[in-house]
């Protein structure tokens, strides 16, 4: 009898895991991903695209490429904090805002998840 119920409790402990694996969230964060400029920036005479590429362990790569040809003229390493509310900072600095799937920043850039 004793076999049994410790089957019994064991079978239940295993469902309770496999039921609830899929909620959990284990420290992904919605950031993470490769985020695209919706609107060019303009710089020193020049309309770019960005992308924004942030790694799960809190680093990331800022890419520019020009918007009439499409070449990649540049990039940058950064770093990435969560700071809440759907605030993050880019290399302690810079603000970005992450509004469900919508990710916009202080230059009035907003930018689309692939």
């Amino acid at each position: 009898m004793k076999k049994m119920i410790l089957a019994g409790m064991t079978c239940m402990v295993l469902l309770l895991v496999v039921c609830t694996a899929g909620c959990i969230n284990m420290g992904s964060d919605s950031i993470v991903g490769s985020w695209y400029s919706q609107d060019e920036y303009y710089s020193s005479g020049v309309y770019y695209d960005l992308k924004y590429v942030f790694d799960a362990d809190g680093t990331g790569t800022e890419y520019w490429y020009i918007s009439y040809s499409g070449k990649l003229d540049d990039t940058y390493d950064f770093t990435w904090k969560n700071v809440g509310n759907g605030e993050y900072l880019v290399s302690f600095v810079e603000p970005f805002y992450l509004s469900g799937s919508t990710l916009y920043d202080d230059y009035d850039i907003t930018y689309y998840k692939k």
